[in-house]
């Protein structure tokens, strides 16, 4: 991709992403060593990722499996802290989270479309 805030080479992890991870895992009491196991990272790199050393992992599977084993809810927030997810899709993302009928998923998936198009045609206007 082309913008900057869904560069996925960023040579340093966003502070917000950092301080979210931190924030969750002394609230669920986890250590920097469990964290690093549940989520199938080294402790190493999970070390250098929070203090600033590393970058994002290039995959966002590996920060929704990070978002999991910290309980974050929507797990989708800490893909935003990590700049991977426009602010503009954060209001149709979360409601579609928290839709309890299918008519509000049906609804939020619809705001969530027109988002895309509307981008895609901003895109093409350029």
């Amino acid at each position: 991709m082309d913008t900057p805030e869904l560069n996925r080479e960023t040579p340093q992890a966003p502070q917000g992403f950092r301080a979210l991870v931190k924030k969750r895992m002394e609230e669920v009491n986890l250590s920097l060593r469990t964290v690093a196991s549940e989520t199938g990272i080294s402790p190493a790199y999970l070390s250098r990722l929070l203090s600033g050393e590393r970058g994002l992992p290039p995959n966002d599977e590996m920060i929704l499996r990070l978002a999991e084993v910290l309980r974050i809810d929507p797990p989708e927030r800490l893909l935003v802290e990590a700049k991977r997810v426009p602010d503009l899709l954060l209001p149709a993302l979360l409601s579609a989270h928290q839709a309890v009928s299918s008519a509000e998923l049906k609804e939020a998936m619809k705001q969530l479309k027109a988002v895309i198009v509307q981008q895609r045609k901003r895109r093409f206007r350029r």
